[in-house]
């Protein structure tokens, strides 16, 4: 029989991408956990321990969604191989049959890689949550708008607006800005002036 054998880390998460790998590929069963690869108990991957069984084929989108971690990918491929049962790397292009040994340094190399790119994952995770308890935010920026910066020309001409030596639309000419910019402008500056 053909299994595959499907992951994703959160219910919110679907199968699309996963289920475009196995196209062309006659699948007999399904099975899909819906949890985080560093779970040690993955029910649905345990069901399938028990199924499959000698002569069988087992087929995985990629290393990073069988294995937590390299001595996990490599134990879980090792008991496979113990049953006789081939599993199947479709992303990385190769499999655990045919007498074939180089599985077991593609497997150490490939998986170290997965877990490296894991690891690199969760710390930005943990850089991002940082960084938003800092700014008081979950997006890490500032709530709010970044104050308007007031261009330097506008202290010169300020005065002689206020004095009535120049308009509100020459004023807004020298700024290069429009009116209702200019006036924005202007109540900011009467607002920090205030205070």
């Amino acid at each position: 029989m053909n299994f595959a054998y499907k992951r994703v880390s959160t219910e919110k998460q679907d199968l699309r991408r996963q289920e475009e790998a196995f196209k062309g590929i006659a699948i007999d069963r399904d099975y899909c956990d819906k949890l985080s690869g560093s779970k040690v108990d993955r029910p649905q991957l345990n069901k399938l321990r028990l199924k499959a069984q000698k002569g069988d084929n087992i087929y995985v989108e990629s290393i990073s969604r069988l294995g937590r971690n390299v001595d996990d990918l490599r134990q879980i491929v090792q008991e496979f191989k113990d049953k006789e049962i081939t599993v199947h790397f479709i992303k990385e292009g190769f499999n655990t049959g045919d007498g074939n040994n180089m599985f077991r340094f593609m497997l150490t190399i490939l998986g170290a890689v997965a877990e490296m790119e894991r690891e690199i994952t969760v710390e930005r995770i943990r850089e991002g949550i940082a960084k938003a308890k800092k700014y008081g935010t979950r997006s890490g920026r500032p709530i709010g708008r970044p104050p308007r910066l007031i261009p330097q020309a506008f202290k010169k001409y300020y005065p002689m607006w206020k004095d009535g030596d120049i308009t509100a639309t020459e004023f807004a000419r020298l700024l290069e800005v429009s009116r209702p910019t200019l006036y924005r402008y202007i109540r900011e500056h009467e607002v920090r002036w205030r205070e």
